[in-house]
């Protein structure tokens, strides 16, 4: 149920769009040139349309661009007016360019297919003027300090729940922690809910990205206080500076989505670690003391987590921040990286531009009146997916029939152009207002305000509704083949090689990290193969998001176990890369773990790719008994010091010691990890 900021922002942004598309009108009526108005009105409206994915988080550059957009399409319209083949070549490229560069969004496509559609009533270069006055009024209009644009925009939200995460980071060593924590539940929960609720007006990858990071930033700061309640009593927080540590995260935190002044470099996660040092240092390695060393360990991995969450956040949270401006990458990797049927993205492009392709082409061949509309329903009802084109389609014809009947109705009353300007500022109103609400409401009034819009134009028939539903109807035809037909299950015929993939790149990464032991690696190298196995698990998350709106797929329940498990894995091999970076001298056993973990991942891969039964070797567990034994000479000969020489508490073996117990720590998690990884994996179908 919509809330009261919800009917602010419906009543707010309808009329304010509703405002920039009747104004132009009002004073084309005014003056004695109502198609000169009904000419700007379009303009508007093709510009205003930018603004539905957010209306009260747009930032006036994203809404300059769509000018930009505007221009760009209807020049391209003007050019191929004449040469209906060339549309067929030009509108699918124009529509797949929408998809792969989102800067641009489906403005272009549209300026492009209602210039070549329709007959100019003035001169080209006329008509690209009017056009353009008409999206800078839009563009000025929406963006303007209105009291709805201050009713929570999504980019609000993310902060909001952004700065109760950094709360509750800074509450870690307070009392008040429990309460602080239902409070950033609650707004993390808001934060994903809000993302949700707006993939009806367009999904937002950056937004979801940010809320998702903020959920995970959320768990790790429960992990947080849960290890610093597991110290209390063994070591004051200001002894280590657990507080300031704190601070810093909630620092970094709140720099998501602003700048924050006297953030440390390092995040106080070096001057904690550092203190961590000192502290073993005064100690005997009893096992109280070893556990406490441990403890505060697992604060600085957790510490080093969230650095690597906000890290992730930030960018996509500058792209909301700025209302979908995002400047394509100019490098190319980017794109060879996306330009393949490995990418969802591509795929959704092709299939947009076969199906607008298709459109275009019965254009030609049939020449409807008004075939703008068979291309247009096609470029906005393809979705990445089977299941949300059918949803969309649905919606989008069932309010085209009800838009197009009272159309048809109006068109054979033949109202004069006062009355006309008024029905389209009422639908436009109610188009514009009810774009948050459900995609239905906008397909039925925007169907009636643009025929409208272009019977000041070009004066229509009420015949011209009926057609208007025929080829909405034949659009959403096309929609439903394309994606039935190219692809409906691009992600789940995937599936399998993405988890095989992800098996893989957590192997390399293991293998990279035992290279670092060895000293034949850089922590650098492995910092980069664990953010790729990273992007290998994000493919699998993306292909679990996109598996339930395909046809036939049953989405795997148990990779969400998988996913979880992964992350520990590499939460693992972060662990242990600091901690073998931190021993200059013999590790011990702890490289061939590391490379028997990475043959176990190995095999699982290749298991998942051949469809047989995995079967476990057990190499780890040699290997691991062999650190256990390594373990153990250790501490005989540390114990033997002790004996002999009781004032020499710092000794090589000693830190040898201490060093090879925190590795038998970690590596047994990753055992553990990455055994339960390889057993849900390779259940995958």
């Amino acid at each position: 149920m919509a809330g009261v900021g919800d009917r602010r922002l419906a009543m707010g942004y309808g009329l304010v769009a509703a405002l920039g598309v009747t104004i132009p009108l009002v004073a084309g009526v005014g003056f004695g040139h109502p198609v000169l108005g009904g000419i700007v009105a379009l303009g508007a409206w093709l510009v205003a349309v930018r603004a539905n994915i957010d209306p009260p988080g747009v930032r006036v550059e994203y809404m300059l661009v769509g000018v930009l957009s505007l221009a760009f399409g209807t020049v391209l319209g003007m050019l191929v007016v004449e040469r209906e083949w060339v549309l067929v070549l030009v509108a699918p490229v124009v529509a797949a360019g929408s998809i792969l560069v989102p800067l641009v969004g489906p403005t272009a496509a549209l300026a492009l297919l209602i210039t070549a559609a329709n007959p100019l009533p003035v001169d080209l270069w006329g008509h690209l003027g009017l056009t353009l006055i008409g999206g800078l009024v839009a563009a000025v209009l929406v963006t303007l300090s209105w009291p709805w644009r201050r009713s929570r925009p999504l980019g609000t939200i993310l902060s909001e729940a952004a700065e109760e995460v950094a709360l509750l980071l800074s509450a870690t060593t307070s009392a008040d922690w429990e309460a602080q924590r239902v409070h950033a539940a609650s707004a993390v929960y808001l934060a994903r809910t809000a993302c949700a609720r707006r993939r009806w007006r367009g999904r937002s990858r950056e937004s979801e990205q940010v809320a998702t990071a903020l959920r995970k930033i959320f768990y790790e700061a429960v992990t947080l206080r849960d290890l610093f309640q597991a110290t209390e009593g063994k070591v004051t927080s200001e002894r280590v500076g657990l507080g300031e540590l704190a601070g810093s995260l909630a620092a970094a935190v709140r720099s998501v989505f602003g700048t924050v002044e006297d953030l440390p470099q390092d995040w106080g996660i070096g001057a904690f670690t550092a203190r961590i040092e000192e502290l073993r240092g005064e100690r005997l390695a009893d096992e109280r003391d070893l556990l406490l060393v441990v403890l505060l360990r697992q604060i600085g991995h957790t510490a080093e987590r969230i650095r690597e969450d906000v890290e992730e956040a930030r960018p996509a949270a500058r792209a909301v921040r700025l209302g979908g401006l995002s400047l394509p990458r100019l490098d190319g990797s980017g794109w060879r990286s996306r330009l393949t049927l490995d990418d969802p993205g591509f795929r959704h492009s092709l299939r947009l531009a076969l199906g607008t392709a298709v459109a275009c082409l019965g254009i030609v061949v049939f020449q409807p009146l008004h075939a703008q509309w068979l291309a247009v329903t096609v470029l906005l009802t393809i979705q990445p997916t089977y299941g949300e084109t059918f949803a969309k389609v649905w919606a989008r014809v069932g309010g085209s029939v009800a838009g197009a009947l009272v159309a048809a109705l109006v068109l054979l009353v033949a109202p004069g152009y006062w009355v006309l300007a008024a029905i389209i500022a009422v639908c436009a109103a109610l188009g514009f207002g009810l774009v948050v609400v459900h995609y239905a409401y906008w397909a039925t009034f925007m169907t009636l305000c643009v025929l409208l819009l272009i019977d000041f134009q070009t004066p229509l028939s009420p015949g011209i509704a009926a057609l208007r539903v025929g080829l909405t109807v034949a659009g959403g035809v096309i929609a439903l083949v394309c994606t039935r037909l190219l692809w409906p299950r691009g992600e789940a015929v995937r599936l399998r090689e993405r988890v095989a993939r992800l098996l893989e790149s957590h192997a390399a990464a293991a293998r990279t990290v035992a290279g670092v032991s060895r000293g034949e690696r850089s922590e650098e190298k492995a910092t980069d193969r664990i953010s790729q196995a990273a992007r290998d698990a994000d493919a699998v998350s993306v292909a679990l998001a996109y598996i339930p709106h395909e046809p036939g797929a049953l989405l795997p329940e148990h990779l969400e176990g998988v996913l979880d498990t992964a992350t520990r894995v590499r939460d693992d091999l972060i662990t242990l890369t600091t901690v073998l970076r931190e021993h200059s001298g013999d590790v011990g056993p702890a490289p061939k773990v590391l490379d028997a973990v990475a043959d176990r991942l190995s095999a699982g891969a290749e298991a998942i790719r051949t469809g047989e039964p995995y079967q476990s070797g057990g190499d780890v567990d040699t290997r691991l008994a062999d650190l256990t034994r390594y373990l153990g000479k250790l501490a005989t000969t540390r114990l033997t010091e002790i004996t002999t020489t009781p004032t020499q508490t710092q000794t090589k073996t000693r830190k040898a010691l201490l060093h090879a117990t925190a590795t038998n720590h970690a590596l047994r998690q990753l055992n553990t990890a990455s055994s339960h990884l390889v057993q849900q994996a390779t259940t995958a179908p």
